[in-house]
């Protein structure tokens, strides 16, 4: 079987999908391979918790940054910060969006509220062969990532801006439709 990698790509939950974590999530995909399975955070799970609530607790600094926290999925994991500055990244998983997992890093990124940004307590993880056996069910749908989906989590109706979107441009394409209007209804 011939594995195609979808790091940098967002999964969008099926309608059907009942996992309570997952329902209606957006999760961008940050490493996938044949041997180590897949990891991914959720991008539209906001907690109640901010980044001042993280003062003085993660970090020796006080800051007073309303940012939410967001769960990145049921995998304990390092706080991870993903954002757009290339020196402060330690990985990149899409084009110009990157992953800073230091602490001295993440520090910089909240203390100086470098946006945009999205802080993600948490990820989301599949075993080999778990994530295309869970494609294969259709319990996912695959779209292309860009950065204006990737910061937009904590816009809540992420999941169905994405899918609507996702279906149109599919649709547009099996159509060979050209100049489409913003909002057809109002051709």
């Amino acid at each position: 079987m011939n594995h195609k990698s979808l790091k940098g790509r967002l999964l969008i939950a099926s309608p059907d999908l009942q996992s309570p974590m997952f329902a209606r999530s957006v999760v961008l995909v940050l490493e996938h391979s044949e041997g180590d399975g897949a990891r991914g955070i959720i991008l539209n799970l906001p907690t109640s918790a901010t980044m001042a609530d993280l003062a003085g607790k993660l970090f020796d600094e006080d800051f007073a940054w309303d940012k939410p926290l967001h769960l990145g999925g049921p995998v304990a994991g390092p706080l991870l910060v993903l954002h757009t500055r290339p020196k402060l990244a330690d990985l990149e998983v899409a084009s110009g969006v990157y992953i800073a997992l230091d602490s001295a890093k993440s520090q910089h990124l909240i203390t100086q509220e470098i946006e945009p940004s999205l802080v993600i307590a948490n990820f989301s993880g599949w075993a080999p062969g778990q994530l295309e056996q869970e494609l294969a069910d259709d319990a996912w749908v695959v779209a292309p990532a860009n950065m204006g989906r990737i910061f937009d989590g904590a816009d809540q109706d992420l999941w169905w801006t994405t899918l609507r979107d996702f279906r149109t441009s599919v649709l547009t394409d099996i159509l060979n439709l050209r100049n489409l209007p913003e909002d057809p209804r109002l051709n």
